[in-house]
Formats: structure tokens, C-alpha cells, sequence
């Protein structure tokens, strides 16, 4: 099973954006029927410009391709790569050159995930917790603890799941610690780990903004 994560920190988002289209220029795209699902417009198109500031991008695609694409519909985008996908629509200002079409920048991405380790998926039933540390936001509290299931592990990071609550007093690249981990193999009880992303936590096809899947990644030193 292949892993995917959304992203939808704005300041990740960009720069992952510039990172891609820097490197790799190519793209596929296409546009789909909103209700039957249908695709109604798919081509090969090349990376023209990034105006992060104004939050657009531009593409370069054949005036021949553009005939059936449809500007109110959204279009979606994925890198030859096949490592990095999202959907968009299209910018408000556009350029003279029929060539050129101008796009959003992304408010979310899903990004596969290369991993060397495997994850290891706790079953919901076993009910596995581990004790978070987190640095308070208020003064008069020097930090949080609290109980949170695991939902999956390797040998480089965690997913834990955390409430909304939680989730207002977490801060990207925060440093937080874990307490428990000892049965899983040779790792001590005690462990560092930095906050790397959050999205929201999906059970059998349900989702609530309840509750958040927290990524986390163990600190070597």
C-alpha cells in the first residue's frame, strides 16, 4: 500500500511547489465531470512561470488541447514523477498568449510518501496509547501531557491521533516527547520526536475535524 499525506500549510505548499517545478517541468493535466466522473480533457503540458506573491502559477500547453478544456471546471495536475498531485482553478488573470493558461496555487497537495521503513499499522482494537509532551502556549502552564493512540510507527517516525484541542497547541517542527515506546523493537521507552504535518483523521471512510492524525518524526541525537 502505497503512503500519501495532504498537506495544507500554505508556506509548505509554495515551496514545494517551487521545489517541483524547478526540477521537473513536465506535468499531466485534466478535468474531470463533477458528477459522473468522467474525464473530459486530459494533455501534456510544461511549467512556464511561479508568482508565489500573487499566489498563481502559469503552463504552457497547445492551443490545439485548449479547445476542450473548460474554464470553469477544476483542473487537475499531476508531475511526471507521479509523486505529487492536486487540483486547482484557474486564475482570474490571465495572459494575451492562448499558449499560457494561469492557475491558483494549491491550498492542498497529496504527496506520496518514499519511505525506507515500513509503517506498522496499530489495529484500532488494541487501543496502544503513548504519553505526548507538548510546550504550552499559556504562561502559567510550562507544558501539556497527554494520552494519544498510535496509529502506525516505524523505525524513523510516528502518527499519533490528537484532538482539535490538542492539535491549537502543537506547532510545525516543534520538538515534543514521546513516553511508551519501549515495545516497540529495540527503541527506548523515552524518544524525542519533531512535528512534521497534520491532516484530518480518516476511520472507514469517515471524517471529522474532531480529531487529527499528527506526523511525527524521531529525533537521532
Amino acid at each position: 500500500m502505497e503512503d500519501y499525506r495532504i498537506s495544507k500549510n500554505r508556506d509548505e505548499i509554495i515551496k514545494l511547489v517551487q521545489k517541483k517545478f524547478k526540477a521537473e517541468s513536465m506535468m499531466t493535466v485534466w478535468q474531470k465531470d463533477p458528477n459522473s466522473g468522467t474525464r473530459l480533457f486530459k494533455c501534456h503540458a510544461s511549467f512556464y512561470s511561479l508568482h508565489p506573491f500573487e499566489g498563481v502559477f502559469s503552463i504552457v500547453i497547445l492551443e490545439e488541447a485548449r479547445k476542450n478544456f473548460n474554464p470553469d471546471l477544476e483542473v487537475y495536475f499531476l508531475l511526471e514523477v507521479q509523486d505529487f498531485v492536486f487540483k486547482t482553478k484557474l486564475s482570474i488573470s490571465q495572459t494575451v498568449d492562448k499558449s499560457i493558461l494561469s492557475f491558483q496555487i494549491p491550498f492542498d497537495i497529496r504527496l506520496k510518501e518514499l519511505r525506507i521503513h515500513p509503517r506498522i499499522y496499530i489495529p484500532h482494537e488494541e487501543k496502544r496509547l503513548v504519553s505526548a509532551s507538548f510546550v504550552s502556549k499559556e504562561k502559567k502552564t510550562a507544558s501539556v501531557e497527554v494520552a494519544c493512540p498510535i496509529y502506525n510507527i516505524s523505525k524513523s517516525g510516528i502518527c499519533i491521533i490528537v484532538s482539535k484541542e490538542t492539535l491549537s497547541t502543537v506547532k510545525l517542527n516543534e520538538v515534543i516527547e514521546l513516553e511508551g515506546l519501549g515495545f516497540f523493537e529495540s527503541m527506548g521507552n523515552q524518544v524525542k520526536a519533531i512535528v512534521k504535518n497534520a491532516r484530518t483523521y480518516t476511520k472507514k471512510g469517515i471524517s471529522t475535524d474532531e480529531y487529527y492524525a499528527l506526523g511525527l518524526e524521531f529525533q537521532t541525537n
